[in-house]
């Protein structure tokens, strides 16, 4: 019977080890659960304030896009007009293409004869125009000790005596 009770004790001392072991791993994992309430707290706070300011950046950002949305429908009608012109270009060389075929060069030279005189012309024009912009002055109206002048204004603003 003594073999009994020497079990028994046995038994009821793996028990408290058991028990004493189990004891210990509850209060870490009670310890780790207290930590992660802390911090996840800490992060619920936090995401109070980052809320408001994230709501209002996703409206920001659908107002952009709605914009985006409304200035690309605005650039339809400039794609289709571009898209028409290359029709109408197309068709003028079709239409041109088809038109030489027919002219012999010196029929085709003597019908190109005044557009190119046109051109010659609106060149020399342009010409002329920039020299007499280039050589235009400026007057300024100046008193000096009673006189007074018209002379021309120089690039540095004062008027020269000329």
């Amino acid at each position: 019977m003594d073999v009994v009770y020497l079990g028994i004790l046995l038994v009821s001392i793996a028990f408290a080890i058991v028990a004493v072991y189990i004891c210990l791993v509850l209060k870490r994992v009670a310890d780790t659960l207290y930590s992660l309430g802390h911090s996840l707290g800490e992060v619920e706070e936090k995401l109070q304030h980052i809320t408001p300011q994230l709501q209002e950046t996703v409206k920001e950002t659908g107002r952009t896009v709605d914009d985006i949305s409304d200035k690309m429908h605005a650039t339809d009608s400039f794609f289709e007009s571009l898209d028409h012109v290359g029709s109408s270009a197309d068709a003028f060389n079709d239409y041109y293409q088809s038109k030489t075929e027919k002219l012999s060069d010196a029929e085709l030279q003597k019908k190109m004869t005044p557009f190119i005189e046109g051109m010659k012309w609106s060149e020399a024009a342009m010409r002329l125009y920039s020299k007499w912009k280039k050589h235009q002055t400026k007057h300024e109206l100046m008193v000096q000790n009673g006189r007074t002048d018209i002379v021309p204004l120089n690039r540095r603003g004062r008027g020269d005596k000329g």
